[in-house]
């Protein structure tokens, strides 16, 4: 199913809750009516160990870093990311 050029296919973790045999999502989508998407179930218990896990690996590889230099080149890699996105979006 293609989709028209004004919308662009979206990644995005959404939270829902399960309730008499239907996952309701706790937010609006932006979805056209009757799109079909790939739900992966992962609860939410088990995202929080693993983020966990991975944060706590995440410090102790940093250490070293002060944490102004951390955020400084995730702020600009957040800008290049944008970047990207809009020249795409010009360009489609």
């Amino acid at each position: 199913m293609a989709l028209p050029k004004k919308i662009h296919p979206v990644e995005e973790t959404v939270r829902a809750a399960y309730e008499k045999g239907v996952l309701k999502p706790l937010r609006p989508l932006r979805l056209k009516e009757r799109s079909r998407v790939l739900i992966t179930l992962y609860p939410e218990s088990r995202w929080r160990n693993e983020f966990e896990r991975v944060l706590g690996r995440m410090k102790a590889r940093t250490k070293a870093t002060p944490q102004t230099t951390i955020e400084a080149e995730v702020t600009q890699a957040r800008a290049e990311v944008k970047a990207k996105r809009r020249a795409a979006r010009r360009s489609a």
